[in-house]
Formats: C-alpha cells, sequence, structure tokens
C-alpha cells in the first residue's frame, strides 16, 4: 500500500533451518518472509532438487529501505528469488527488481499502485522490472517514458517468476 523501494540480500550457511531477518521492524514484511519461506518447505520436493533443502540451511535475509521508508508488505516474490537464487548460488538478471507477493499457498498476489511502482522502480535504475500477471491490464497506466527503460515482464506463478529472473 506504500510506494518504496527495499533491497533484499540473502545469505545462506549450513545449519539447521534459522532465519533470521534484519534490518525491518515490520511486522508484515517479516510475515511476507515467513511465508515464503514455509511454501518453499511446503513443496520443496517440486521447488529443490536432493541437493538443496531449507532443513540443513540457515537464511540470514537483510532487509534495507532504499528509498521511502513506509514499504510494509508485499515483498514474497523477491524474497522467493533471493532464497533460491542464495541456494542455488544462481546470479539473478542485473538492475532485476521484483514486485508482488507469493502466499503461503503459492498465489501471486496483484500488486497495488502498480504504476507508481514500476514508475519509481525504473526511475531509481532497474532495468527488468518482473511483476504479477494480474496487473497486465494496467501495463497501459505506466508512461512510455518508463517502458522504455526497463522491460516488464509478468508472472502468474513461483516457477515462472524464478526463470525470469535468473541470469
Amino acid at each position: 500500500d506504500h510506494v518504496g523501494i527495499v533491497r533484499v540480500e540473502i545469505v545462506n550457511v549450513p545449519g539447521n533451518g534459522k532465519i533470521t531477518v534484519t534490518g525491518t521492524n515490520s511486522s508484515a514484511i517479516k510475515e511476507d518472509v515467513k511465508n515464503t519461506v514455509n511454501y518453499i518447505k511446503a513443496n520443496e520436493k517440486n521447488i529443490l532438487d536432493e541437493r538443496h533443502s531449507l532443513k540443513e540451511t540457515d537464511l540470514n535475509i537483510q532487509i534495507t529501505n532504499v528509498l521511502g521508508n513506509n514499504t510494509s508488505s508485499g515483498i514474497g516474490g523477491a524474497i522467493y528469488v533471493g532464497i533460491l537464487s542464495a541456494l542455488y548460488k544462481k546470479n539473478l538478471k542485473a538492475g532485476l527488481a521484483v514486485v508482488g507477493n507469493i502466499t503461503i499457498g503459492g498465489a501471486v498476489e496483484k500488486v497495488l499502485q502498480f504504476a507508481d511502482k514500476v514508475s519509481s522502480l525504473a526511475e531509481n535504475g532497474a532495468k527488468m522490472v518482473i511483476v504479477p500477471m494480474d496487473n497486465i491490464a494496467e501495463l497501459a497506466t505506466v508512461p512510455t517514458t518508463v517502458l522504455s527503460k526497463c522491460d516488464v515482464p509478468f508472472y502468474n506463478n513461483a516457477q515462472v517468476l524464478l526463470q525470469k529472473a535468473l541470469e
């Protein structure tokens, strides 16, 4: 419900499944992290290969407000991409931004203030902003000057999101 930009950094180390979130006091953001982690755990056999498991990994998640300090939720998509990128040691595309939330059941939630968020990200250096498919009808509300600065691909599930985010 707010337009702000956060940076999500995730480091994984061998461990027993501990999740540490720093850089934010927002209970809504911590809930997004918890729901995303629980979604991955519940679907681990479909999402992760046999060499990777959240049960044997500790995750350190740093949330940094880059622009605006009112970001209160809706970062599950970014958390999902960050966790899998860290686990598989795969780089994300340069200038990547992800908007949208993934629920504990794996549903992708529509983004509020879509055009404002895409515009803000593009004006602050994003080269690609991956957004939920439910926002596709609003693409026409994004100024063409913004669309000339960045790509705006859509995702309808977590697997498609990951494919579009990785190099």
